[in-house]
C-alpha cells in the first residue's frame, strides 16, 4: 500500500478556528470541509486513508512567530508533522534556521499575500540564503488568494528567479505554481528543481494541463496536497490514483514518497 502524505494542510487552536474558517467562507465563499482543529484533520486524516499531513500556519506579525512554533511543536504526532511559522521581519542566520531543525521543522511556510511582501525581495535573500546551507526547506504560497484582493506577491517568474539565486534551495510552489497561473508555470517552473504541490486545485485545473505539467516536471519533485479544511482530503487522493496517464510507481511517488524524503519521514 502506498505511503500517502498531504504536504499541505492547516490546522488552528480550536477558538481561532471557530472565526477563520466561517470569516473565509462569508467573505470568499471557501468551502470548509472540517472544522480546521487537530482533530478535524485527523478524522479526515482516517477518511481518506491519509498516513500524513504537514500542517502549517502563517505569522502577520514577527512577534507572533515564537508561540505559534511553540503550538505547532506541541501538536506534533506520529500522524501530524508541522511546518515552521516564520515572518520577514525576523532577524535570522545559520544559527536561527538551525535551532528550528533541531526542534524537528524541516520546512518553513510563507504567505507573501498575507505576509506583505513579494517573494523575490532581496530583504528575504537573508532567510533563503540561510536555509539553503542548513538544509531548510520553504514552501511558498503561490499564485492569487482567493480570499485577498490583488496584487499576486508569488509567482512562477519570483519563484524561479530566487531558484536561479539560490540553486541549493529547496522551494515548494503551492498550489502548481499558483491557481490559473498555469501559463507561466509551464513557462517558468516546469523542468526545474523546483517543487510544486497540488493543493487546492487537483481537480479543478483543466485536465489537459495538469497532464502536460506531470509529464514535463521530474515527477520526484511533485508532492501531493489537498489544503485541507479547505479541500476535501479523500475526493484528492481518489482522483489522484484514478488518473489514466500516470502509473502506478508515478501515483506512489506523488502521493507520499516524495515528501517522505523531503522531510526525511522515517
Amino acid at each position: 500500500m502506498s505511503l500517502i502524505v498531504d504536504f499541505h494542510s492547516h490546522v488552528f487552536p480550536e477558538a481561532m478556528a471557530e472565526k477563520v474558517l466561517p470569516g473565509l467562507n462569508e467573505r470568499a465563499g471557501i468551502a470548509f470541509y472540517n472544522n480546521g482543529t487537530v482533530d478535524g484533520l485527523l478524522d479526515s486524516m482516517t477518511d481518506a486513508g491519509v498516513d500524513i499531513s504537514v500542517v502549517s500556519r502563517v505569522t502577520t506579525k514577527p512577534e507572533q512567530a515564537e508561540s505559534v512554533n511553540n503550538w505547532l511543536s506541541g501538536i506534533r504526532q506520529k500522524k501530524i508533522v508541522p511546518m515552521a511559522a516564520w515572518h520577514p521581519d525576523l532577524y535570522v542566520d545559520d544559527s536561527v534556521i538551525r535551532k528550528l531543525l533541531d526542534k524537528g521543522f524541516r520546512c518553513i511556510k510563507l504567505h507573501p499575500d498575507y505576509q506583505g511582501f513579494f517573494a523575490d525581495e532581496q530583504r528575504l535573500y537573508p532567510l533563503y540564503e540561510a536555509a539553503e546551507s542548513t538544509g531548510m526547506s520553504i514552501l511558498f504560497h503561490a499564485g492569487a488568494d482567493r480570499g485577498l484582493p490583488p496584487p499576486v506577491h508569488a509567482l512562477p517568474h519570483m519563484l524561479k528567479k530566487i531558484h536561479r539565486e539560490f540553486p541549493d534551495l529547496k522551494i515548494i510552489a503551492a498550489h502548481m505554481g499558483g491557481e490559473d497561473n498555469y501559463d507561466e508555470t509551464e513557462q517558468h517552473l516546469l523542468g526545474t528543481g523546483v517543487y510544486l504541490d497540488t493543493s487546492f486545485i487537483l481537480r479543478k485545473m483543466p485536465l489537459e494541463i495538469l497532464k502536460r505539467m506531470i509529464k514535463k516536471h521530474p515527477v520526484e519533485r511533485i508532492l501531493f496536497g489537498s489544503d485541507n479544511p479547505w479541500n476535501d482530503q479523500k475526493g484528492d487522493i481518489e482522483f489522484l490514483f484514478s488518473l489514466p496517464f500516470i502509473n502506478e510507481d508515478k501515483k506512489c511517488s506523488i502521493a507520499g514518497n516524495n515528501a517522505a524524503e523531503l522531510l526525511d519521514l522515517k
